[in-house]
This record gives C-alpha cells, structure tokens and sequence, in this order.
C-alpha cells in the first residue's frame, strides 16, 4: 500500500500504553481511525483516563478508542522494559565509577 498523503484513514494503531497527549493528537491530525491500547495510563493518558483527547467533540476528527486489551501483559511487558532500563543505568554507573571517568 502506497500512502498519497500523510492521512491515515481507517487505520487501526496498536499500542501497549494509552496514549498521551502529543501523541493523541498527532493521531487527531493524521485522521487515524482507531487506536487499541493494553495498559490504562493514569498519570498521562489522553485516551480516557486522565483525559479523553481522542473523542472530545471539540476536535476536528475523533478516533475510535478500544482500551485494556491484553492490559495485564502490556503492563507487565512495561514494566520489565524499565526495569531492565534501570538496571542498565546503575551497571554503567558503576562502571564509569571502576573506570575512573
């Protein structure tokens, strides 16, 4: 499929987090269809959460929203992302520590 613009109509976007707001509309601005999230972010979510960005009748174009799919293995796949994030920083730190930089 070849795109003529940068719409995305009746797309459908998969994510592991809810959108925020940035995210949310720049989803707005390309016309996608519908997004599919696994975990609720309540901290920043502009797909229901904290806000709903996506279906505010203010906007020029709303996108359908289907949240929680999968939501506990989203979650637990976050989770262990920054987990190992961490982890990774604490290595190099110490590292750098050892090596005198």
């Amino acid at each position: 499929m070849v795109l003529q613009n940068y719409r995305l109509l009746d797309t459908t976007l998969y994510v592991t987090l809810e959108p925020c707001v940035m995210c949310s509309g720049a989803m707005i601005h390309s016309r996608i269809g519908t997004v599919v999230y696994g975990a609720s972010d309540e901290k920043t979510g502009a797909a229901g959460s904290l806000l709903d960005v996506l279906r505010h009748p203010g906007m020029n174009h709303q996108v359908n929203v289907m949240g929680g799919v999968l939501a506990p293995a989203c979650s637990e796949m976050l989770s262990e992302f920054f987990r190992m994030r961490r982890q990774q920083k604490k290595r190099q730190k110490a590292e750098s520590k050892l090596s005198g930089e």
